[in-house]
């Protein structure tokens, strides 16, 4: 069956210009499994012409080593994520995630989205900006699917509450809260593809840590002991305060949440001075060194981070969380750009520590 114009509907054509925009490979497929949008980057992938992809069913265009994940691609039944995935390509195969997802409006309508894997990186400044073009893409495509319907049913639930017995109280209350558990995920999508440009000012660290601290304690009824190291000498540094913030608050929570079944968790924050601590920066005129000599240590004595997402760490919606959303270090990522800083992860075996670094610099710490 050929698509027809009521499936290119399934789009608004706001979302149809972002989807061509994005530097993956994305497709919409119809209930009969024919592809009936690809965008730019599918042509360099599967390396022919939309005119070759579009029409086609969607087996013919995307084959997969597993075939579980070939069966997914032709059932309505269910959504799939999926990562390390072999996609055999016209050049051989290539490593890749995948994302299959039924539209919120469109029941009938997938997307597909595939993102090729990328080399071991050791720290932010070696990673593609793929996976964040994704992220800042994925609120304007989901807001009109998600977040229409969220006011609608928490307003339906607050109603049934009124009316309820005791014993049905709590079902309505859990929607209530699901519903803005969902409304706090698109909050932090939408403040990953943000493009407000940072504030630089004059900061004191601890200032900015003192602040993260109370946030966290207020958010955190039960909290593992939080050990401060501060060097109290340390120069004012050269940032923006709420991203410095926010990068804090993230990592704090982190540690927390981390260790949050250790036995005597713990947190260890502290401050100091390093002579090392640098940041190439590089235009089409010439080379800055940024100097980023002060560094904030985060540490929990947690298990540690799995060893096969290292690689894609700070990359967004990956997380080993059972509740979470992989956003958290993906905006921090994002923050750390910005500040023109440096954050590493190091996990330390030998004192059961996960350690991570922020190098940040001080007041006119650029250097040409």
């Amino acid at each position: 069956m050929n698509p027809t114009m009521s499936d290119l509907a399934a789009l608004k054509p706001e979302d149809s210009a972002i989807l061509s925009a994005l530097p993956i490979p994305i497709m919409l497929v119809n209930e009969d499994n024919i592809i009936v949008q690809a965008n730019d980057s599918c042509e360099d992938f599967f390396e022919r012409g939309k005119n070759r992809i579009e029409g086609r069913a969607v087996e013919q265009i995307v084959t997969f080593i597993d075939t579980r994940i070939n069966e997914a691609l032709v059932t309505m039944n269910n959504d799939l994520t999926a990562q390390n995935m072999q996609i055999i390509t016209p050049s051989g195969s290539a490593l890749v995630d995948v994302w299959i997802n039924a539209l919120h409006s469109h029941r009938d309508m997938r997307i597909i989205m595939i993102v090729k894997r990328r080399e071991k990186r050791d720290y932010i400044g070696d990673h593609s900006e793929a996976g964040e073009q994704l992220a800042m893409g994925a609120p304007a495509i989901l807001s009109h699917e998600i977040k229409n319907p969220l006011a609608g049913i928490k307003g339906a639930a607050q109603f049934l509450a009124k009316k309820a017995n005791a014993s049905e109280l709590p079902m309505t209350s859990l929607i209530v809260t699901e519903v803005d558990r969902i409304a706090r995920l698109l909050d932090q999508m939408q403040n990953l593809g943000n493009h407000n440009p940072v504030q630089f000012n004059e900061e004191n660290i601890h200032i900015i840590l003192d602040q993260a601290l109370q946030s966290i304690r207020i958010a955190n009824p039960k909290l593992p002991n939080i050990i401060t190291q501060y060097d109290p000498s340390l120069p004012n540094i050269y940032v923006d305060y709420d991203a410095v913030l926010q990068i804090l608050i993230n990592l704090i929570q982190n540690g927390i949440d981390a260790c949050h079944d250790t036995e005597n968790p713990e947190i260890i924050i502290k401050t100091r001075y390093v002579m090392s601590g640098s940041l190439r920066r590089s235009n089409d005129q010439n080379t800055n060194i940024v100097k980023l000599p002060i560094e904030v240590i985060i540490k929990d004595n947690g298990p540690g981070i799995a060893q096969h997402i290292h690689n894609e760490l700070f990359t967004p919606f990956v997380t080993t969380k059972r509740e979470g959303q992989g956003l958290g270090l993906a905006i921090v990522r994002k923050f750390i750009r910005q500040l023109n800083s440096r954050i590493l992860h190091e996990r330390d075996d030998k004192n059961g520590l996960t350690i991570f670094r922020i190098l940040l610099p001080m007041s006119h710490g650029i250097e040409k």
